[in-house]
C-alpha cells in the first residue's frame, strides 16, 4: 500500500487516499490522514467522496470551517440537497454569508417568482443551527431583499394618523417590541420570523427600525423587482444566465468556435476569492461510458479543474433553458444526466469511439461544443421520427404496441428520449450513449419496414384495419392488436386457406389453426412447438410478393416471423383446440366469435 505522503499527492488525480468505507469503519485513521493534509486537499477529498459520506468526512476534519470556506457554493448546495436540508445542519452551521446567499438565490425563486413558503422554511432551518446563522446573513444582505422577505411574512402598522389601519388583522398573531410598531404575522408558522425580529431588535435596533419603515412604505411590486434584479446580478456571476442566453446552448455549433482556446480554471473564479472547482457533475459519470473512459486518461489537473467549471456552467444553462427548478433534486439529477449524456454522445462521435482521441479532444475542446454535437445527432434522430409519424401517423397507431406508441411519443418530444427498460412502468429518459441512438435508428428502420410490409404484403390499409377491428371480438381491447398480431392472423389464414389476408378468423377456424400449426407434443415436453414447414412455407410465400426486397428487409422479415412463432408458443401452445378456450386471455389473433346469420362454419375462412 502506498505511503501516506504518496496517497495525499495522488489526491490531485481524483483518487481518495483511503477506501471510502473507512469513513464509517475507521474514522480515527481517516481523521489522522486528514490532519496531515492542507485545507485545499481536504476539500478535494470531500468532493471526491460518495454523496452520502461527504458530511461525515467533513465532520472528521479538525479544520472543518476552513475546509467549507474553500468549497464552492455550488458544491455545498449539491451536498445539502443530496443529504437533505434537515440532516445537513452541521454543514449549514459552517457556511459563510456568500455561500448562504447562493443557496437562497436558488431556493427562494422559481423563475422570477419569489417563494415565501420556501424562504420561511430556510429561516426555520437556520434557526435550528447551534449558533443561528440567519442574523449574520440578514445584517449583511441587500436591503431590498430583506424588505421583500418581510413584506411576504408580516404586516406592520404604527399608531399614527397615516398607518393606523388595522383592518383584517384581528385573527393574526401579534408582536410589538416597543409599543410603537405593531407586527402581525401573515404566515401560520411564524416563530422563526418572530425570533429573527427579536434578535434584530436586541443586536441591531437601527436596522430593525429602518426595516419596519420600509415594510410599511415600500411599494410591494417594485421591491420584488429590485430584489430579483439583485438576485440575477449575483447568479450571473456564478454562471447562471438569463433565459435568452441559456437558450443558446441549443443553437447549432459554429465551426469557427471550435478553434477557440479552451478556458483556464482562473477564467471562472473571482480574483478576490479562491475556491476549488465543484466536482459533483463528473461524480455522476459512469466510468464505463466513453466519457468516463476518456476522463480517466486525462492527467492534466489544470484542464480537469477547468472541465469541472465548464460542466457546472453548462448544467446551469440547461437548467435555465429547460425551465427546471434547481431546488428540486430530481430535476437537478435529470439535468446532470442529460448534460453528461449529450457530451458522451458528442465526444464518442468526434473521437470515432477511440478513448485516446477522446482524451485529446477533452484536452482542447469546450464541453459546450461536445454537448451541442451530441444534441445535433439527437435532433437528426428526432427529425427522422417526425417524418415517419407525419407520413404514416394513424397507420402506425394501428400497427404499434402500447410500448411502441410510448416510444414514438418520446422520440418526437421536445428533446428525444428513450424508454428505460429497467423501469417496471414505461418511463422515458434522456439518451446517454451513441449505442442508444444507433439502436433507436435501427428501430425506426424496423418501423418503416413494418409499414411497407403491412401495406404491400398484408394488403392492410387504415380503412381495412378499422373494419377488421370493428368486425372482431378478440382482442377485446382493440389497441392490443399490433403488427405481430396482424402478421400472425395472416399466417393463420395462409395455413388454412392458402391466402395472405388479415380478415378476422371465425372461432372454428382459429381452433383449426391451432390444431394445424403445432406439432404433436413430445413426451415430457411442457408445451407444443410450431410446425417449421408451415412457417417456412409462409415465409417463402411472402417473399414472392413484389415489394422490392432488400437484404435488410429479408433480415427483418425473419425477425418478424420469429416473433410470431414466439408469441404463438407463449400464448397458445398449452391450449387444447378441442376444449374450452378463454380467447380474451390470449393475444396474437384477430377472431370473430359469432358468425354472421346464415354463414356456415364450413366457410369459416371466407375468400378475398
Amino acid at each position: 500500500m502506498p505511503s501516506t505522503k504518496k496517497q495525499i499527492e495522488n489526491l490531485t488525480l481524483n483518487q481518495l487516499p483511503f477506501p471510502a468505507n473507512w469513513i464509517s469503519q475507521k474514522p480515527r485513521e481517516v481523521e489522522k490522514l486528514l490532519s496531515e493534509m492542507p485545507v485545499e486537499k481536504q476539500a478535494r477529498c470531500i468532493m471526491q467522496c460518495p454523496d452520502n459520506q461527504k458530511q461525515n468526512l467533513l465532520i472528521l476534519s479538525e479544520k472543518a470551517m476552513e475546509v467549507v470556506r474553500v468549497l464552492p457554493p455550488e458544491e455545498i448546495y449539491q451536498m445539502i440537497k443530496v443529504i437533505g436540508e434537515e440532516d445537513a445542519l452541521p454543514v449549514l452551521s459552517l457556511v459563510n454569508d456568500d455561500q448562504l446567499q447562493f443557496i437562497f438565490d436558488l431556493e427562494w425563486w422559481i423563475g422570477d417568482k419569489f417563494q415565501p413558503k420556501r424562504a420561511l422554511e430556510w429561516l426555520d432551518l437556520l434557526d435550528q443551527c447551534d449558533e443561528p446563522k440567519i442574523i449574520e446573513w440578514f445584517i449583511t444582505e441587500e436591503f431590498d431583499q430583506k424588505v421583500m422577505l418581510m413584506q411576504a411574512l408580516i404586516k406592520v402598522y404604527k399608531k399614527d394618523e397615516m398607518t393606523d389601519s388595522y383592518e383584517g388583522t384581528e385573527e393574526l398573531p401579534h408582536y410589538t417590541p416597543d409599543g410603537v410598531y405593531d407586527i402581525f404575522f401573515t404566515t401560520e408558522k411564524f416563530e422563526p420570523v418572530k425570533k429573527l425580529l427579536m434578535l434584530l431588535v436586541a443586536s441591531h435596533p437601527s436596522v430593525f427600525y429602518s426595516l419596519m419603515e420600509a415594510v410599511i412604505w415600500y411599494p410591494l411590486t417594485l421591491t420584488v423587482e429590485k430584489a430579483y434584479q439583485w438576485r440575477m446580478s449575483r447568479t450571473s456571476e456564478r454562471g447562471i444566465p438569463d433565459i435568452e442566453e441559456a437558450m443558446g446552448v441549443y443553437s447549432h455549433l459554429d465551426p469557427e468556435s471550435v478553434k477557440l482556446q479552451v478556458p483556464d480554471p482562473e477564467n471562472f473564479l473571482d480574483a478576490e476569492i479562491y475556491q476549488l472547482p465543484p466536482q459533483y457533475l463528473l461524480a455522476h459519470t459512469d466510468s464505463s461510458t466513453f466519457l468516463g473512459q476518456c476522463v480517466t486518461l486525462l492527467q492534466d489537473q489544470n484542464r480537469l479543474d477547468a472541465i469541472h467549471w465548464e460542466l457546472v456552467c453548462l448544467a446551469n444553462k440547461v437548467m435555465v433553458a429547460d425551465r427546471e427548478d434547481p431546488a428540486n433534486l430530481e430535476n437537478r439529477e435529470k439535468v446532470f444526466r442529460k448534460v453528461l449524456g449529450y457530451i458522451n454522445i458528442g465526444l464518442d462521435l468526434a473521437a470515432e469511439g477511440d478513448p485516446g482521441k477522446g482524451r485529446k479532444l477533452l484536452q482542447r475542446t469546450w464541453m459546450q461544443f461536445l454537448f451541442q454535437a451530441g444534441y445535433r445527432r439527437l435532433m437528426s434522430l428526432k427529425w427522422k421520427a417526425e417524418t415517419l409519424l407525419k407520413e404514416q401517423g394513424e397507420f402506425l397507431n394501428l400497427l404499434f404496441t402500447s410500448a411502441e406508441r410510448e416510444q414514438m411519443a418520446a422520440l418526437v418530444y421536445r428533446f428525444p428520449q428513450i424508454n428505460d427498460p429497467t423501469k417496471e412502468l414505461l418511463k422515458a429518459k434522456d439518451f446517454g450513449t451513441l449505442d442508444e441512438i444507433r439502436g433507436m435508428e435501427n428501430l425506426l428502420l424496423r418501423w418503416a419496414f413494418m409499414v411497407r410490409f403491412a401495406k404491400h404484403c398484408l394488403d392492410l390499409t387504415e380503412r381495412s384495419m378499422s373494419q377488421y377491428l370493428e368486425e372482431s371480438d378478440i382482442p377485446e381491447n382493440k389497441s392490443d392488436m399490433d403488427f405481430i398480431s396482424w402478421t400472425t392472423t395472416a399466417l393463420a389464414r395462409f395455413s388454412l386457406f392458402k391466402e395472405i389476408s388479415c380478415q378476422p378468423l371465425l372461432e372454428v377456424a382459429a381452433r383449426s389453426f391451432l390444431d394445424l400449426i403445432f406439432l404433436p407434443k413430445i413426451v415430457n415436453e411442457d408445451s407444443n412447438v410450431c410446425n417449421e414447414d408451415i412457417i417456412e412455407s409462409f415465409h417463402n410465400q411472402l417473399l414472392q410478393i413484389p415489394m422490392a426486397w432488400r437484404d435488410e428487409d429479408r433480415k427483418l422479415l425473419k425477425d418478424v416471423i420469429h416473433q410470431c412463432v414466439q408469441n404463438l408458443e407463449t400464448q397458445f401452445s398449452r391450449i387444447d383446440p378441442k376444449g374450452q378456450i378463454e380467447w380474451k386471455f390470449t393475444q396474437g389473433l384477430c377472431i370473430k366469435l359469432t358468425p354472421p346469420r346464415g354463414e356456415e362454419p364450413a366457410n369459416a375462412g371466407g375468400t378475398r
